[in-house]
């Protein structure tokens, strides 16, 4: 199975479909062009799984400089581990 290391953005995006926090850093037609190349670069992975555990921190990097595998962010910051099954 192949482990992906997600930002923030792509977790609350999987795990939610939630794409709110992209307002607080992007304009408005940016945003709309983000969602949907986060769209097309999440779908290419799925079906995904969590692989982290936030009570212990394993599968968390709570601070990273290498870019979100799913949408090639470069935005320095956590990353959480997915699993595609």
């Amino acid at each position: 199975m192949e482990s992906y290391w997600l930002c923030q953005d792509c977790l609350q995006a999987v795990a939610y479909d939630d794409f709110s926090a992209l307002s607080l850093y992007y304009s408005e037609a940016e945003v709309d062009q983000r969602i949907a190349q986060m769209r097309v670069a999440l779908q290419a992975l799925l079906p995904l799984s969590a692989d982290f555990d936030p009570e212990t921190g394993i599968g968390i990097e709570d601070f990273s400089t290498q870019p979100c595998e799913a949408c090639c962010s470069c935005f320095h910051g956590t990353r959480h581990r997915f699993t595609r099954l």
